[in-house]
């Protein structure tokens, strides 16, 4: 079957489908307080879904697909892929139809597991720069079970703010690494340019950065030091901003919805800083990191991706341009009305936000399910 040929084909979709249908359901549970049977704290079920439930779907999407090509050897398909396909539906179902939300942490973990091992074979025996995605799989996998705990033990709501707050740090190394690599790459095969200069100060200075970051985050979050390494490693990344500026990307949505999601993640880590001494609202960074930054970067790669790895030209069709405008449009919305405008910012953003997914579903189901054009495997 198509869909489970390559892991992009059938976690891409429900990233889409996902995405959309935990939103809604987010909006309308906040709108009208209506309680789910497996649900106990809304809040936390929000941040987890959109953590480890979406983003999480586009990251395996994209690891499963990406380390057949950084290492050559198999990651799963067909059965196997499905099965992985279907536990990911499974967490996402199960706190909306049972009360038994200790089948709902299992299932959840259980998808982390499958994804880590479905990564394992390829990547154990591979370059320490790959290597380094099998840990930081693994860490969110620890992170989604942190994020439960106020499941597992009701009492105790820090540790699942701490699960919650780690799981962000862990997408944000994922997204500035991926980042860093593809990026520039993609701005220079689309440009047809000559390859940039590296600048080895900030490619061997940016792991350390990332790894203080987590455990200052971790062990002294809210601290001054914190508020510190956030605008340290924001100031760090500006320099990308800047080599990677062409005005050719203006004219081409798949690179300039790449490049302004890294700038989001740059001002998200600014905005954290100042929310962390107090001179703004704490959520005004972490809605700037992730709507900004990893809602437009994900919708970005899986569209680029999905026309690359199905054979398509690189040319996003206009309903694909579109999506990412209003994606753009959702984290604006979120990030710099939402404290003049309360509840209306949120419905707005978060109609936003559905409508660029379901764009997304809309364009790229057909790409998804059928097999490549030219005939090859994938």
């Amino acid at each position: 079957m198509t869909l489970f040929s390559l892991g992009f084909r059938p976690f891409f979709l429900l990233a889409g489908v996902g995405g959309f249908s935990m939103m809604l359901l987010w909006i309308v549970t906040l709108s009208s307080g209506y309680s789910w049977p497996g649900v106990s704290n809304i809040i936390a079920w929000h941040r987890h879904e959109m953590l480890f439930g979406y983003t999480g779907a586009v990251i395996a999407g994209f690891l499963l697909t990406a380390v057949r090509n950084w290492t050559g050897k198999m990651t799963p398909d067909g059965k196997p892929l499905a099965a992985l396909a279907v536990i990911w539906v499974a967490a996402r179902l199960v706190p909306l139809v049972s009360e038994q939300q200790l089948i709902y942490v299992a299932v959840d973990l259980l998808f982390w597991v499958g994804l880590f091992i479905s990564l394992w074979h390829a990547l154990i025996s591979a370059a320490v720069r790959n290597r380094i995605f099998l840990v930081l799989v693994g860490l969110l996998g620890a992170a989604a079970a942190l994020s439960h705990w106020s499941i597992l033990e009701p009492s105790n709501q820090h540790l699942s703010y701490v699960g919650a707050y780690l799981g962000l740090d862990i997408i944000l190394i994922i997204m500035l690494v991926m980042g860093g690599r593809v990026i520039p790459f993609f701005i220079q095969r689309g440009l047809q340019k000559t390859e940039q200069a590296r600048i080895p100060l900030l490619e061997k200075g940016l792991p350390p950065l990332l790894l203080i970051m987590l455990v200052i985050n971790l062990f002294f979050a809210n601290s001054l030091g914190a508020a510190i390494i956030n605008f340290i490693l924001a100031c760090w990344l500006l320099p990308n901003l800047v080599r990677w500026h062409d005005k050719g990307i203006w004219g081409n949505s798949l690179l300039w919805s790449l490049y302004l999601a890294y700038a989001w993640l740059v001002l998200g880590l600014f905005l954290r800083g100042f929310g962390l001494i107090g001179w703004v609202s704490p959520y005004l960074g972490v809605h700037a990191l992730t709507v900004g930054g990893i809602g437009l970067l994900t919708l970005s790669m899986m569209s680029r991706v999905a026309l690359g790895h199905t054979g398509r030209k690189l040319e996003p069709a206009k309903l694909t341009v579109l999506a990412l405008v209003l994606m753009l449009l959702a984290s604006i919305v979120r990030v710099f009305f939402a404290s003049s405008l309360g509840l209306l910012a949120y419905q707005v953003s978060a109609v936003l936000w559905m409508l660029a997914l379901l764009l997304f579903v809309w364009v790229y189901t057909p790409l998804l399910i059928k097999p490549r054009p030219d005939g090859k495997p994938g």
